[in-house]
């Protein structure tokens, strides 16, 4: 299951990175992995940053700092957002034609 930073469960992560209790404890007391947390932190983060705030600023904003900060970093200005395993947009597109056409999801996958 795929779980969003604006879950109940994200909110209650970012909110214990934020009092100071470290990746662990709130990833364990989110009930998530410490991955989806290191996630959620880089979704906060770029959205603080692309918000307008300085890297120190979006840093406080978190209560929370990382050695990953410097690839974060570098995605502040990308404007694409895509999954790195997703296919290509044209690829994409023409499965969702197919799809909405109502073939099915394998001959979608196939076109």
């Amino acid at each position: 299951m795929l779980h969003r930073s604006s879950s109940a469960a994200g909110v209650r992560f970012l909110a214990s990175i934020k009092e100071g209790r470290g990746l662990k404890p709130s990833a364990r007391g989110a009930g998530i992995g410490k991955e989806v947390g290191y996630r959620w932190l880089r979704e906060k983060y770029l959205d603080l940053r692309r918000g307008g705030k300085t890297p120190a600023e979006s840093t406080a904003a978190l209560g929370f700092t990382t050695s990953r900060l410097l690839a974060w970093e570098a995605d502040v200005d990308r404007t694409d957002d895509r999954h790195h395993l997703r296919v290509d947009v044209d690829e994409e597109a023409a499965f969702w034609v197919s799809f909405d056409a109502g073939q099915s999801a394998d001959r979608g996958a196939n076109a």
